[in-house]
């Protein structure tokens, strides 16, 4: 059998710079040619290049992304949580973790082994201590307005009344005071946590120019785009007095919104404007383009994937919250009155 000696004696190289050259030792100074030479030679002689096993700190760790089965149902409806999933599964591929996606509807059914858990998405508390429980011994991390452990659980989120705020100064600016919320029912369990509607409410009141009839609400649950539109054109047929402008929760109901208006003959935004929530990509393509509150959920992805890599490989075991802070994006859905 061929040794790493034979080749050295042959070549009249020392022993450790085969090994190295073979094992591709990146931090290897040599030429390519003696590279070259190396191999050439392991070849003719016929020596076997022996694969070097990985230790358990060497092999690539698995972070399990858990979600609901509704979360990723097309690119249009989950636009914001598609993005938040890009940033995941770029993140995983620079820092070499294996991403794996699990619905919280098949917990109970199937557990696997993993090295972290990465929750995306607001759930009940019922929920989140299904996840909990069963992932004790793993780091975890969430995405989302909602942390149920925040000593123990790093958290990644944004802040719903900084993104209400931004989108009502921006149509007080351009001097609306009519102005209407379009949104979806909270999911149960989760109202408690300053939802936009609240916020909403809140900052109108304050203003004096609060309409209870102008809020519009569709059932949570169903695709987010045909709520918008169906819940808009069931308005319009039924109501008298239209609001100058509308805040629409999230931007797949606000691109239902638009084409419900579009077909009742209002124009956007000369005579209803619309100020849309989340800043994901097909906003910027509907006509017009829809002016929206982007909360970054590309980086939120991103950061929950790091966050994670801070507690797998022991740089931090102290729980942190990282909160982005949203940026209004105008286009030409809002008109100065």
């Amino acid at each position: 059998m061929v040794t790493i000696k034979d080749l050295a004696n042959r070549l009249n190289l020392s022993s450790a710079t085969i090994s190295r050259a073979l094992r591709n030792d990146k931090t290897l100074s040599i030429t390519p040619e003696t590279k070259a030479r190396i191999f050439m030679a392991a070849e003719e002689m016929g020596y076997v290049i022996k694969e070097k096993k990985a230790t358990p700190q060497e092999k690539e760790k698995i972070i399990t992304v858990i979600h609901k089965q509704q979360t990723f149902r097309n690119q249009i409806d989950s636009s914001y949580y598609f993005s938040v999933r890009t940033g995941i599964e770029e993140t995983c591929a620079q820092k070499h973790y294996i991403c794996n996606f699990l619905a919280i509807e098949q917990m109970n059914e199937f557990a696997p082994i993993t090295d972290a858990i990465l929750i995306v998405g607001n759930y009940s508390r019922e929920q989140f201590e299904l996840i909990e429980s069963t992932y004790r011994s793993v780091p975890m991390a969430t995405i989302g307005i909602i942390s149920y452990s925040p000593a123990s659980i790093d958290h990644i989120t944004h802040s719903n009344q900084v993104s209400v705020e931004l989108a009502l100064d921006y149509l007080f600016k351009n001097r609306h005071e009519k102005i209407g919320y379009l949104g979806i029912t909270e999911a149960i369990g989760t109202e408690q946590f300053g939802s936009r509607k609240k916020h909403f409410i809140r900052i109108m009141q304050s203003h004096g120019c609060y309409n209870p009839s102008w809020i519009l609400e569709s059932e949570h649950g169903r695709d987010r785009v045909e709520r918008g539109y169906e819940t808009m054109l069931q308005w319009l047929r039924t109501t008298k007095e239209l609001p100058t402008a509308f805040f629409c929760a999230n931007d797949p109901i606000a691109l239902g919104a638009l084409k419900a208006l579009h077909e009742s003959n209002i124009s956007v935004p000369e005579q209803i404007s619309l100020v849309a929530h989340d800043g994901s990509y097909p906003t910027q393509y509907s006509t017009p383009p829809l002016s929206t509150i982007d909360v970054h959920p590309f980086q939120l992805g991103c950061e929950g994937v790091s966050l994670l890599d801070e507690r797998i490989t022991g740089k931090r075991k102290i729980a942190k919250k990282v909160q982005f802070y949203p940026d209004l994006v105008i286009r030409d859905s809002v008109r100065k009155l």
